[in-house]
């Protein structure tokens, strides 16, 4: 979070004339973080000190051994307690000449919990150039920076909110050019109550556009014949990582799949058998990468038939790389499909 803009909207400024130093109240800030006094020099001054009582009794002292004119300081108030807490007490300080000046205050301050940005891949729609997502805390506004593949800013986009309640998907929207892919989308977010946060999303994935590997029927052995397609899927892949690995640490996702024959049950196992021999064929060819691998039976088919039909083109493998960390990037036909994901050793 940036504090020094909060520091600045949430100064609470106490002024009095001929007064030795004056002083100024951070009183909001984020869990983590405590409430602070800032102090001014008008004149050189020596032993400022703060004595300070908290509503539950617990009392704090605050100081400063010397202060030339016009020097500063900032002094935190309190133990960073989350919630609101009022303080009564005095400030003083010892001028060069004259009386030891004292003045009384009372304070409010409030520590709040951070601002979360909540977002997930169903609430954004790279088509339409629209992302959903939650604020921990009333909505206030937010900016978002588009960045490409190549690491250039694809386009911005700006949106004002009605103060919604926390957790209340809110939307903003962006500009870019239509052929670009978008690699990161940068989020900064502030609640209406001047909490801010910064965040960065990868929703970027690339489906490596390849000819299908064929499998005999109820089999998941890679045929010779099939090898030099693989070859070819490997430079795509290689390509892809080239150009993106600057930006996003990239992981291989390999969907095996069935056609119709046999029970439901079999095709799951048989079709991650597949994904699995893909897989480690890439890894043996030196594809470094994590690689993850499932299968789907014959949820996702490339052609459309009846049940119990022998489709060579439904017995096949998908590969996409996406992001690290980030949930398997399938979507479209997969939408409706599950699968259990598996790590392959490297």
């Amino acid at each position: 979070m940036r504090f020094a803009i909060l520091f600045v909207l949430a100064l609470v400024t106490h002024v009095a004339r001929a007064q030795p130093v004056s002083y100024q109240v951070r009183p909001e800030v984020s869990l983590g973080q405590k409430p602070q006094i800032r102090i001014t020099a008008a004149v050189k001054v020596r032993d400022v000190r703060i004595e300070l009582e908290r509503g539950d009794g617990k009392q704090f002292t605050l100081k400063q051994a010397a202060l030339a004119k016009d020097q500063a300081v900032t002094l935190s108030v309190g133990d960073g307690t989350a919630g609101s807490a009022t303080y009564k007490g005095s400030i003083s300080a010892q001028p060069e000449s004259g009386e030891r000046w004292v003045n009384t205050f009372e304070i409010t301050t409030l520590v709040r919990p951070p601002l979360a940005v909540g977002y997930d891949a169903e609430h954004l729609d790279l088509v339409k150039h629209e992302l959903r997502f939650t604020m921990s805390r009333p909505a206030g506004r937010a900016s978002l920076t588009v960045i490409g593949e190549d690491g250039s800013e694809l386009g911005k986009g700006s949106a004002t909110y009605a103060k919604e309640a926390p957790n209340t998907w809110v939307a903003i929207t962006w500009t870019q050019p239509a052929a670009a892919r978008v690699m990161m989308l940068k989020l900064h977010a502030e609640s209406a109550d001047a909490g801010i946060s910064d965040v960065e999303l990868v929703p970027w994935s690339v489906s490596i556009d390849h000819e299908d590997v064929s499998f005999a029927s109820d089999s998941a052995v890679i045929e010779p014949s099939e090898e030099v397609k693989l070859a070819a899927s490997i430079a795509k892949i290689n390509d892809v990582v080239k150009k993106s690995e600057r930006f996003v640490k990239v992981k291989l996702y390999v969907a095996g799949h069935t056609d119709t024959i046999g029970p439901g049950a079999k095709n799951r196992t048989l079709s991650l058998e597949r994904a699995r021999a893909i897989a480690a064929y890439f890894r043996k060819q030196g594809i470094a990468l994590p690689i993850a691998f499932a299968g789907y039976g014959e949820d996702v088919p490339k052609v459309t038939t009846p049940d119990n039909t022998d489709e060579r083109a439904n017995r096949r493998a998908d590969y996409v790389l996406g992001p690290v960390g980030a949930p398997p990037p399938f979507n479209g036909p997969y939408a409706k499909a599950h699968a259990a994901w598996k790590e392959l050793a490297k």
